[in-house]
């Protein structure tokens, strides 16, 4: 793996709970160096740090995007992949500053790129994960059994690493569809059409999300389960990470049972 790993992060002085940030990409192309990366996770943690202060969460924003983890938005790479390098940060920050008490079960928060992360992290380790805000994803995974991983349930490829790639064990996407509380979070004005991609239902973030809850929730209900899995829409928004910022803490605070104003 080309360089190295960074996160920003803020420790509240009565920390109580964890919250990953995956930022999004905002930018046309691949040009951004590592350290203007970092400076846009750091930014991040700084748009949440007042609520984060006032819920005790502990934010991790790691550093997406640049030469360590390119392929970040398919869950892409190795040594480590995105995924992993966010559970090795969970569980230091979480066991140092929460104690044994800790039982590495966090919050995720991705918007657009980050959602898309966010979207397969969730597939891959419902197991970690309290709840998760999909805000406004260009792509999902769809259960489909007919397309290929990171879009669908089939066998795929990574896209760093040009190796095979299992997709989940179906267990798992009817867990994230049944056990983790998942708000996928879009705004009414966010209707542009998408690029196509393999087994994307629907030509906007609007109507992706829209048909991707539909078929969670169809896969939590054909085996019995209740589905968690559910679609906000946030009116007279468009796709703006800030702009977003502000209902996605409202929904955190909602399930966290805090009373803090978002910012």
């Amino acid at each position: 793996m080309s360089g190295n790993p960074a996160f920003a992060s803020f420790v509240p002085g009565k920390p109580r709970r964890v919250l990953v940030l995956a930022h999004g990409y905002p930018w046309p192309d691949n040009s951004r160096t590592d350290s203007q990366l970092l400076a846009y996770a750091s930014a991040r943690v700084e748009a949440w740090k007042d609520f984060a202060h006032g819920c005790g969460a502990i934010v991790i924003a790691p550093v997406f995007g640049g030469t360590a983890f390119p392929g970040y938005r398919e869950m892409a790479g190795a040594d480590p992949r995105p995924d992993e390098f966010v559970n090795q940060l969970v569980d230091r920050l979480g066991r140092r500053y929460l104690g044994k008490g800790f039982d590495g079960r966090f919050s995720l928060h991705g918007h657009s790129a980050g959602g898309q992360f966010a979207a397969r992290y969730l597939l891959t380790h419902p197991g970690r994960l309290r709840e998760v805000i999909l805000s406004a994803p260009s792509a999902y995974p769809f259960p489909d059994p007919h397309v290929p991983w990171p879009n669908g349930m089939a066998r795929g490829r990574d896209l760093v690493t040009g190796r095979a790639a299992a997709a989940p064990v179906r267990s798992r996407w009817i867990a994230a569809a049944a056990t983790v509380t998942v708000i996928v979070l879009v705004g009414s004005l966010d209707i542009d059409n998408r690029p196509a991609a393999a087994g994307q239902a629907g030509s906007s973030r609007l109507t992706r999300g829209q048909n991707w809850v539909g078929q969670m929730r169809t896969l939590a209900e054909a085996e019995g389960q209740t589905a968690s899995v559910l679609l906000a829409v946030v009116d007279d928004a468009g796709h703006d990470e800030d702009e977003m910022t502000a209902p996605a803490q409202a929904r955190l605070a909602g399930d966290w049972g805090t009373s803090q104003p978002v910012s």
